[in-house]
């Protein structure tokens, strides 16, 4: 603009030019903007760079975040896209800050930064867990099969670098032995202990042995030696996306497995999301019964995990999810905290959608359960008549107190 007026020297339509002292003055003024607008811009490129790359930003985009180093300060975060290439979805995120990434021989590791599910582990692009619902997840894979078998002492975890199963299988104390194996052990303990150090507390455990190995030669290796053979009693089968760990989920593999597993047993195993990719559920639960005589799936609500509906595969062959009772006076007795995992959640876990149990070749029913699966002393007890008589007239003052309400 100034440039038009002074610097141009051309002649205002309809009128004289400007005068020699005019134009000098607006040339002046423009050559100074010009050397401003140069300086901002070097300085905005530099304090890009060192917002983005030191302080650990990745990209400027429209999806804010507060971000921790400048307290309340809302600023702009790079969002991490999981994509769902059958279905041709994508789930956004948007992300804080990146706070560990590393490439080892065998994954790609990032840990983010989020808002509301604190630190997000995203392996070979896609999502792990979060600090938020992770123990949806580990709960369900740990105090399943556990309840089955109240005093099993023998545990084995394969995969699970994170340490969430492994964590949740050590609140049963009357675990003697829990073995994990993960190819990349070192990579992911490591990772553990700066960004999950509460799941990291599992590998700190004095009943924990954690071997860097893959899982599948592991297992050849320990059937060498005859004390080990029938002799873990819960097995937690937890992997990457199914068929990412392609020496896990072979029929040859399961075989092997079954060997190490104890005569009363339970194999669990992280499926995939039943909505989205039924037919990996449907495949997975046939070939498992060419090798165990129970093998049923269950579910359960994990939000971050592509279309928040998720599935396990329950495998063993004296169990049976529904006909076998539980002692849940045990699980009471206990003590253990959980967030997501209860009796009811238990045996509810079972019970699919029909679009789901229909094309199942196995599929739990209610009817199927005990006469009165919850026989203890937390269920069975009546209250006492002097609390009954309490709350009966605490409702009734409710009751009346809500009429005055009312009316006034």
């Amino acid at each position: 603009f100034f440039f038009f007026l002074g610097g141009s020297g051309m002649a205002l339509k309809g009128g004289p030019p400007p005068p020699p002292s005019f134009q000098k003055t607006m040339t002046g003024f423009y050559n100074i903007l010009s050397n401003v607008s140069v300086a901002v811009a070097l300085l905005s490129i530099i304090l890009y760079i060192a917002v983005h790359q030191f302080a650990g930003l990745q990209h400027t985009t429209c999806f804010g975040g507060t971000f921790g180093l400048f307290g309340d300060v809302t600023v702009a975060a790079k969002p991490f896209i999981e994509y769902q290439l059958q279905r041709d979805v994508a789930y956004l995120f948007g992300m804080n800050r990146m706070l560990f990434e590393v490439e080892t021989n065998y994954q790609h590791i990032q840990v983010y930064a989020h808002r509301y599910f604190g630190h997000v582990l995203v392996i070979d692009g896609s999502l792990q867990i979060t600090e938020r619902d992770e123990v949806n997840y580990h709960e369900m894979t740990a105090h399943v099969p556990m309840n089955y078998i109240p005093d099993a002492k023998k545990v084995l975890v394969i995969g699970g670098g994170d340490a969430g199963a492994l964590l949740r299988l050590l609140e049963h104390k009357n675990v003697e032995a829990a073995h994990l194996v993960d190819i990349d052990m070192f990579a992911m303990r490591d990772m553990v202990a700066s960004y999950f150090p509460y799941l990291h507390a599992a590998y700190m455990d004095p009943r924990t042995r954690a071997f860097a190995y893959d899982g599948r030669q592991w297992v050849d290796e320990q059937l060498e030696v005859a004390s080990n053979r029938n002799s873990y009693e819960v097995v937690v089968l937890d992997s990457t996306d199914y068929g990412a760990a392609e020496s896990l989920f072979t029929e040859a593999f399961y075989e092997q497995l079954k060997r190490l597993m104890a005569k009363r047993s339970i194999l669990i195993a992280n499926v995939d999301s039943p909505s989205w990719n039924q037919e990996t559920v449907i495949a997975v639960q046939l070939q498992l019964s060419l090798i165990f005589k129970y093998v049923f799936i269950l579910h359960s609500n994990q939000p971050t995990f592509l279309s928040g509906h998720y599935s396990y595969v329950f495998c063993s062959d004296e169990i049976h999810p529904m006909k076998t009772p539980i002692d849940w006076a045990k699980w009471e007795e206990k003590n253990i905290n959980t967030f997501y995992y209860n009796s009811d959640v238990h045996h509810a876990s079972f019970i699919l959608p029909e679009f789901v149990r229909k094309s199942l070749s196995q599929g739990a029913q209610l009817r199927d359960l005990p006469k009165d699966p919850f026989t203890h002393k937390k269920f069975a007890q009546e209250p006492p008549q002097d609390q009954l008589d309490a709350l009966r007239e605490s409702v009734e003052e409710d009751d009346e107190d809500e009429s005055l309400a009312r009316e006034e």
